[in-house]
């Protein structure tokens, strides 16, 4: 249980530090340390209390771990566009 929440949060942390990185792509200014931790911390808090609300048991039944990283990839990412579009 704990090898499954480890890999669900540490995927949407991946999936953030990518949101971040396209966005450093697509920005004329240079890669800012503080959005990425702001990144970081906003997507795997999240995910820690996705991991904590939902049963991973039943989700690693129905999706596989193939699919809890997938999901976790993209909600990091979507967590960290949200973020961005609501700082501005």
């Amino acid at each position: 249980m704990e090898l499954i929440a480890i890999i669900a949060i540490s995927s949407a942390v991946s999936g953030a530090i990518a949101s971040t990185i396209q966005g450093y792509w697509n920005s004329d200014s240079g890669y800012s340390l503080k959005k990425l931790s702001s990144a970081i911390l906003t997507s795997a808090f999240f995910a820690f209390g996705i991991v904590n609300l939902t049963g991973l048991e039943s989700q690693v039944s129905n999706l596989g771990m193939t699919g809890i990283v997938i999901a976790n990839l993209l909600l990091g990412y979507g967590i960290n566009k949200a973020h961005s579009a609501l700082n501005k």
